[in-house]
């Protein structure tokens, strides 16, 4: 009996390696303010959703444009060490932040 392995990837921002399936590719630079297709980084569904409940896309280009900035930016370090634990096939409910449009 053959054990069938689902194919992985991961998550540029929690680097948890997750199926396929629950990757999105987040411009690093919305596409709103002029950010293009090559500057897509692979993230998790709930990661990516986070990134949007808690930043507005005018924040993430003026100042949080690279996986490094995202990766240490104080408002997703809790979530960030939540997330690592979890079981990497499940998806998440996102409630957007009170706070959302007044960061940064």
């Amino acid at each position: 009996m053959s054990v069938q392995t689902v194919p992985t990837e991961t998550c540029s921002l929690c680097e948890r390696d997750v199926p396929r399936e629950l990757i999105t590719l987040h411009h690093l630079k919305p596409k709103q303010q002029g950010g293009r297709a090559e500057h897509r980084t692979p993230l998790c569904r709930p990661c990516h959703k986070q990134l949007h409940a808690v930043y507005t896309n005018k924040t993430l280009a003026r100042s949080l444009d690279r996986i490094d900035l995202l990766k240490s930016a104080p408002e997703l370090q809790a979530f960030l060490g939540w997330i690592r634990k979890q079981k990497p096939d499940r998806n998440f409910r996102t409630i957007e932040s009170n706070t959302r449009g007044r960061r940064r």
